[in-house]
């Protein structure tokens, strides 16, 4: 394995990011919301390649907190896509000069060591280009989140704009139907 190919392998290794999402994801549950106001933030923890019920947690404190939390992880899967941009011009502008050197060379030895650096070169390129539609999808479904969080929300956020209080954790709105 070539320096090239190295250095995509370990810029696609997102699992970091997946777990971080998985804590995510644990805290929702100890939190005790709705799983479908946090489904964004599970989607990005699978596609991140973690699985998203592996995880536990302390229960957020405020809804600020989690909001902070995705935010921040949004910003570190963008802090990968940068760097995922960067190796790849870096990369084809190599692979375009080790062909260009490849074949203007004249000893057999110059030109097989190019052409080993141009066959890293597209085999990063391909690594690299597997982790693109990871980092869309998990950067997509992560900006959604703070809003799906908010519209499932939406009637409770409403109450205490009015100046009024839900019951302790809010424990006792259920959904489900009480028998006598």
């Amino acid at each position: 394995m070539g320096d090239w190919t190295a250095r995509a392998e370990v810029l696609a290794d997102t699992s970091e990011l997946g777990y971080e999402a998985a804590a995510i994801v644990g805290r929702c549950r100890a939190t005790g919301l709705d799983s479908r106001s946090f489904r964004a933030v599970i989607s990005a923890t699978l596609v991140l390649g973690a699985h998203p019920m592996a995880a536990g947690g302390d229960p957020w404190g405020k809804d600020r907190d989690l909001v902070c939390a995705i935010l921040d992880l949004l910003d570190e899967v963008a802090a990968k896509w940068d760097a995922h941009t960067k190796l790849c011009t870096a990369a084809a502008n190599q692979r375009a000069l080790a062909r260009t050197r490849a074949v203007n060379a004249d000893a057999d030895d110059v030109k097989a060591h190019w052409r080993a650096i141009a066959v890293d070169c597209t085999t990063a390129l391909d690594i690299l280009g597997e982790l693109r539609p990871r980092l869309q999808h998990a950067a997509r479904r992560l900006s959604s989140a703070p809003y799906q969080l908010g519209s499932t929300y939406a009637a409770v956020y409403a109450l205490i704009a009015q100046g009024r209080v839900m019951p302790h954790d809010g424990r006792w709105i259920t959904g489900e139907e009480t028998t006598p």
